[in-house]
């Protein structure tokens, strides 16, 4: 399913038998709060695929791209967005974020929250990801995490979370 958010259209797609814990109007305001909230900007629509994946699909993502021998919740890759943009594709894809469900559930379950709350937080992580943010050094992770705690803030004074 596409879903167009102003200058954010989604792709959101599921492993087969998969039910997202959030609905995509969720996704849809989370990303759109934490693009607003990003000290980057397009002046154009992006494009953004969420991809939600069982832990199998997850464990050989992170194989193959990261060489690592076990699935993790969030994964994002990186698009040509200017590439695209000059061969008119439009929108031009910014990329892929790619949350593995049963990671997550295992997360939340361990922190005390719901999965629906740490999906969209992991969500909003990888969004940031295919925006430039990074956790390299700790003025980088700091960033991020001031921003994904105002999203999550906002959504939770809004009633979305639950």
């Amino acid at each position: 399913m596409t879903e167009n958010n102003n200058s954010v259209v989604l792709d959101i797609q599921a492993s087969d038998d998969l039910v997202f814990p959030a609905s995509s109007n969720l996704i849809n305001n989370a990303i759109s709060i934490a693009y607003e909230k990003s000290e980057v900007s397009h002046d154009y629509s992006i494009g953004i695929t969420v991809r939600l994946v069982d832990h199998d699909e997850g464990l050989s993502i992170n194989s193959k791209f990261n060489n690592k021998t076990n699935a993790t919740n969030v994964l994002a890759f990186i698009g040509e967005l200017e590439e695209e943009k000059e061969l008119g594709l439009s929108p031009p894809f910014l990329g892929d974020i790619v949350v593995c469900l049963a990671v997550v559930e295992k997360e939340a379950s361990s922190l005390n929250i719901s999965v629906a709350s740490h999906f969209i937080h992991m969500v909003v992580h990888g969004f940031l990801h295919l925006l430039g943010y990074d956790h390299f050094n700790d003025e980088e992770e700091n960033k991020m995490k001031l921003i994904e705690n105002n999203v999550l803030a906002v959504l939770d004074e809004r009633g979305e979370l639950n």
